[in-house]
């Protein structure tokens, strides 16, 4: 059977991907989401917990499951670790998503990833980057996760792919600064280009 068709959404904190994903996702179209597996398979696979434990120490995994905020914390306070990370946790998600879209079995699949194109992800054959005004990525950050510091998130914006860059790399960009109602017509707007 021939490969499927993988179209990337990307975008930064807060941009509203994840939205926009589902939205795609009440289409009948399968999303696939790396940052939810790579959570998913950093609880359940010994040798990844391990590893992880061996990098981050005993604090990594709490009661069994892994400790996001803490290791979030390390990564804040030393760059190094998020590459590192990285390197153990993307070839296995790699594997799972070929897997996932041999399941799949569909012509056309979607991929959230945060990282699309900072890592050159090559299974995206077709990147579709939301974007944010920083106000409004900030405000929707700090809804979901009161505990973030507005000091805290924009230092996460800072490290990420810039906006412009976004704009230079991809097929697509969708404004993500209005209403939700807004963003559905975009989403059908761009499942009528890609599908």
């Amino acid at each position: 059977m021939k490969a499927a068709k993988v179209i990337c959404i990307t975008g930064g904190i807060g941009s509203g991907k994840s939205t926009l994903c589902r939205m795609i996702e009440s289409k009948g179209y399968s999303v696939y989401y790396s940052d939810e597996r790579a959570k998913f398979l950093m609880n359940s696979q010994p040798n990844l917990v391990q590893s992880v434990t061996d990098l981050f120490g005993e604090s990594a995994f709490e009661s069994g499951t892994l400790n996001s905020t803490y290791i979030a914390d390390c990564i804040y306070k030393k760059k190094d670790l998020k590459v590192k990370l990285e390197s153990m946790v993307h070839p296995l998600v790699k594997d799972d998503f070929l897997h996932w879209c041999a399941e799949k079995g569909e012509r056309i699949v979607f991929k959230e990833s945060a990282l699309s194109l900072e890592t050159s992800d090559k299974y995206c054959q077709y990147i579709v980057s939301v974007i944010a005004e920083k106000n409004i990525r900030i405000e929707r950050v700090r809804k979901r996760s009161p505990g973030l510091s507005e000091s805290r998130i924009e230092a996460i914006i800072s490290t990420q792919y810039p906006d412009h860059l976004r704009e230079k790399y991809s097929h697509c960009l969708i404004e993500n600064n209005g209403t939700i109602q807004g963003l559905e017509a975009k989403v059908d707007y761009l499942l009528s280009k890609v599908i």
